[in-house]
């Protein structure tokens, strides 16, 4: 039996015994009559010709009689029994049927205070599962539920000095369980802020030292990377101006690879920076397709064959969030194409529609033997679903010019634009 089928029946049981309850004890009369049980004039207790009644509940002559209640009550108590059962599944529908459960039943019988202990039952659910806002106003309930008491009574009991008794004690009663709950719910919420900050501080501890490893090896290698290929330039420049023969090849690579290290060691620091200040928006990278010409250039002046494709010729302007993942996703593509595909020639295509931008990185090289996926294709695929897009890798597919079946692998990206729009909005 699951959870909620055991929550429900004891629910259940407990209203039925709720309803019993109140049924029960609205038979006893918690009043003696004016005349203690006997005729006026008669003998008193204790004087001679009475007997003991064996106490309150005795068969003495001022024994407490029962009472008739009318079967009318019934409904109303089946009702109440509902709400108890149900407090839990529908916490603001149980306090409703529990107030007209307990209103029908003070106007078809006696006062019965323990009744308001239905009340409470289905306060305590609201109050636990439901925001304030949602249920206190229902808490107004109580003042007619009270008034059916004495709905015989002039002005509906107004003059009575016990109606207000009556109705202090009811909203007590409803409103302690309540209290408790929000007590506790406020504790728990607490604890769970303060463990989330304890998460949050631990988090942003680790980033910042992650940040201080990877700057200080990666940028200590870029920063030998750039000093190096300055230096082989001063070399070469050196041997021009002795009339050696330089190749040019040489020079433009040199020249690439000093252009390539300084401006990722600039963006590094610019990434790390954000850990160290948070709140420093302005410091954010900002690579976008603005600069895949760049990307391309360097690649183009290390001897790469790469064809670039745009539709339409100028794309527009972008969501932030949309330009600078296709630049990320376009990078790692020809990353991977540098890396697994040789001397193969690349195509790179942007098309941007009405609804989404695609991206698209294939190469002619081989393809079947790169279809187990890395850090990279997978970071791609994390960056692109954080955008509600995805990422695709297919294998032998032909790609790129001069491509023959069976070979070449083909990267796209979709990256939809009204999704990220209506997140800024918002």
């Amino acid at each position: 039996m699951s959870r909620s089928r055991r929550v429900l029946l004891l629910n259940a049981a407990l209203g039925l015994g709720v309803a019993w309850f109140c049924w029960m004890g609205a038979h006893v009369p918690w009043e003696r009559p004016e005349t203690d049980g006997l005729a006026p004039g008669g003998p008193r207790r204790g004087e001679p010709g009475t007997s003991d009644p064996g106490g309150p509940f005795g068969r003495g002559d001022d024994a407490l009689q029962p009472v008739a209640v009318s079967w009318v009550a019934v409904p109303f108590l089946l009702l109440l029994a509902a709400g108890v059962a149900l407090r839990w599944r529908w916490p603001r529908a149980a306090f409703v049927a529990c107030a007209v459960g307990v209103g029908g039943f003070f106007g078809v019988t006696t006062f019965f205070g323990p009744v308001l202990l239905a009340l409470a039952l289905t306060v305590y659910p609201m109050a636990v599962t439901l925001p304030v806002r949602r249920w206190v106003g229902l808490l107004g309930l109580l003042v007619p539920v009270v008034l059916a008491a004495h709905h015989g009574e002039a002005y509906l009991g107004a003059l009575d000095p016990i109606l207000y008794a009556e109705l202090v004690m009811a909203v007590a009663l409803a409103v302690l369980p309540a209290l408790v709950a929000l007590l506790r719910r406020s504790r728990r919420e607490a604890l769970h802020r303060d463990r989330e900050e304890d998460r949050r501080r631990t988090a942003y501890e680790e980033r910042l030292r992650i940040a201080r490893e990877v700057h200080d090896v990666v940028g200590h290698s870029l920063s030998v990377v750039t000093m190096q290929a300055g230096v082989a330039l001063h070399v070469l420049d050196k041997q021009r101006a002795a009339g050696e023969p330089v190749s040019p090849e040489v020079s433009a690579s040199l020249e690439a690879i000093r252009r390539s290290s300084r401006d990722a060691l600039a963006e590094l620091r610019t990434t790390l920076g954000v850990f160290r200040d948070p709140a420093g928006e302005s410091r954010r990278p900002t690579a976008g397709l603005d600069r895949l010409d760049d990307l391309v250039g360097a690649l183009r002046a290390a001897g790469r064959r790469i064809d670039v494709v745009r539709t339409p010729a100028d794309p527009g302007e972008l969501p932030a969030a949309v330009d600078q993942a296709a630049f990320r996703i376009v990078q790692e593509g020809l990353t991977n194409v540098v890396r697994h595909a040789g001397e193969a020639r690349a195509t790179v295509r942007v098309v941007r529609g009405s609804d989404a931008l695609v991206v698209e990185v294939s190469d002619d090289g081989p393809g079947a033997s790169r279809l187990e996926e890395g850090n990279g294709i997978r970071g791609m695929r994390e960056r692109a679903a954080s955008l509600g897009g995805t990422v695709t890798v297919d294998a032998g597919a032909g790609a790129g010019a001069g491509g023959s079946a069976g070979r070449g692998l083909v990267l796209r990206a979709e990256l939809p634009l009204a999704a990220v729009r209506e997140a800024v909005q918002a």
